[in-house]
């Protein structure tokens, strides 16, 4: 599927997810939301990197740490905007 440019915000999340696939990550726990949308579908149409959904933040920060401290590889986290954010730091 071809990406549209159009939107400088799916433009930079593109070269952003791009560049996290060649410095090695390979998973992203994603916690959908409007603001987060480019980051979200440009990390969901990249193959090489395992977007892995979860609606709670709170809940999204344990999985994630406990994937990384598992395999000993970092994973992504991403959130929307505002105090969604905060719900990561108990993790």
């Amino acid at each position: 599927m071809p990406i549209d440019f159009r939107n400088l915000n799916t433009f930079w999340s593109s070269i952003l997810v791009e560049t996290l696939k060649r410095l090695g990550l390979t998973t992203a726990v994603i916690c959908p939301g409007s603001r987060s949308t480019p980051l979200t579908v440009a990390f969901a149409q990249n193959s090489e990197i395992e977007a892995i959904p979860v609606i709670d933040e709170r809940s999204a920060a344990f999985f994630s740490l406990g994937m990384a401290k598992k395999s000993g590889l970092p994973v992504a986290l991403v959130c929307t905007s505002g105090t969604a954010g905060a719900n990561f730091y108990p993790a």
